[in-house]
């Protein structure tokens, strides 16, 4: 959720692009195939080569090796029995000072404990890698989807603010004609002038905040939009597994298999060897081209009798456990009751909206029955601009409930791990 809401809040310009040019599947495309998001992708295949790489630490290595030696004084191709060469029959002896030696090697473990728990730690990373993945991408596309709903609430109170503009400019000229003929006193007008003046500060300053919100959609998708997209509800967010639950649950794994490997680096290991070479030089003396093959095979077994590094090992590897555990329980502890909160505040936001429409609905009536009044001289300017915010009021209550209740579909989204994709349209 940390990394959530510090994508929501990063900025970068850009060029400006119709919203009405495409729809948020689209910025949702874009978010995806920005660097940051390819680099949790790249960061998930180096997890899962890792764990192909411990596996192929199992397998057998055979290497090809070639070797010119000189020596000082005539050397034996290889390991000479003492009745292998007939001296006195003058036979070559198999000892030169120049050898060529080449061939192939051959190393393999047969059984070494830790490459095997090793192994099964790397792949439950590979695992936690895809969910960090996951969890990038899909608060990626929530910080876009939070990001346009700001940009649709401060578009929507820009709207309210040019209504509210108008309807007191059309008050303004009335108002400036009944003073000009003496019918109502200059102080009238500039109550009214008054509003008008705040009513635009409002909209200067909403306009600043718009600009740090397109900014920031331009950092998510590289994309500068003149206005918000349209979004709309596709299907409901179906509770799942929470996903920073489950990639916590595979670092401690992962944790509980460092500590086995730890503890194996202690076991026998049994591992078997061998070359097959072929040896050529010239005889010191008879000077003939002689050849001798060398071929053999052998297992090894070795047992770590005393090591004190292997206890500091494990020593630190069990309180990378702990460390590991008591990080799940924080995790735990923090979404489960977010999770709860969102729950129990769907249904109040539901009301919130039910509500602030009516209030729309009945404040927009109001204000069309004190704006005559106003003009027939039954209302004072006082009261008319009370009805004039007041219509302001229910209009910004009603955007931010609107708001608010993309914020929530937004973090449920992060939550749980969904892509929006699904979610909106």
């Amino acid at each position: 959720m940390k990394r959530f809401f510090a994508i929501v809040f990063l900025c970068l310009w850009g060029f400006g692009i119709s919203a009405w040019s495409m729809d948020i599947t689209a910025l949702l495309d874009a978010a995806a195939r920005q660097p940051g998001n390819e680099v949790s992708e790249l960061a998930e295949q180096e997890s899962a080569l890792r764990a192909e790489a411990a596996t192929a630490a199992l397998y057998p290595k055979i290497a090809a090796f070639g070797k010119a030696e000189i020596y000082n004084s005539p050397t034996n191709l290889r390991p000479l029995p003492p009745t292998e060469v007939n001296i006195p029959a003058g036979e070559s002896i198999p000892f030169s000072r120049e050898i060529l030696r080449y061939g192939l090697t051959l190393e393999a473990p047969l059984y070494v404990h830790k490459l095997y728990v090793l192994r099964e730690k790397l792949l439950l990373l590979a695992e936690g890698a895809s969910l960090s993945r996951r969890i990038s991408t899909v608060s990626r596309e929530a910080a876009v989807v939070s990001l346009n709903s700001v940009y649709r609430y401060l578009a929507s109170l820009d709207q309210a603010i040019a209504g509210r503009l108008e309807s007191l400019s059309s008050t303004r000229e009335s108002t400036a004609l009944k003073v000009k003929t003496g019918r109502l006193p200059e102080a009238e007008l500039i109550k009214i002038e008054t509003s008008l003046n705040d009513l635009e500060q409002q909209r200067n300053d909403l306009r600043a905040k718009m600009l740090d919100t397109r900014t920031g959609l331009i950092k998510l998708t590289g994309m500068a939009l003149d206005e918000p997209v349209p979004m709309a509800a596709k299907a409901e967010i179906i509770p799942e597994k929470l996903v920073e639950v489950q990639k916590s649950q595979k670092d401690v794994a992962a944790a509980e298999k460092e500590v086995l490997a730890r503890r194996a680096a202690r076991y026998p290991t049994l591992s078997v060897y061998g070359a097959v070479s072929g040896n050529d030089g010239e005889a010191y003396n008879t000077n003939d081209h002689i050849y001798r093959s060398y071929n053999f095979a052998g297992l090894v077994l070795s047992v770590p009798l005393f090591d004190k590094t292997l206890t500091a090992d494990e020593d630190i590897a069990r309180v990378q456990l702990k460390k590991a555990r008591k990080q799940l329980e924080d995790i735990q502890l923090e979404l489960t009751s977010l999770e709860a909160n969102l729950k129990e505040k769907l249904p109040i936001i539901d009301r919130s909206l039910q509500l602030a429409e009516k209030s729309v609905q009945n404040d927009e009536q109001l204000l069309a029955i004190a704006k005559v009044a106003y003009d027939s001289g039954r209302m004072t300017s006082e009261e008319y601009l009370r009805y004039e915010s007041q219509v302001l009021a229910s209009q910004a209550t009603l955007n931010k409930a609107v708001d608010d209740r993309w914020q929530i579909v937004a973090r449920q989204a992060v939550l749980y791990g969904v892509d929006l994709r699904g979610v909106v349209q």
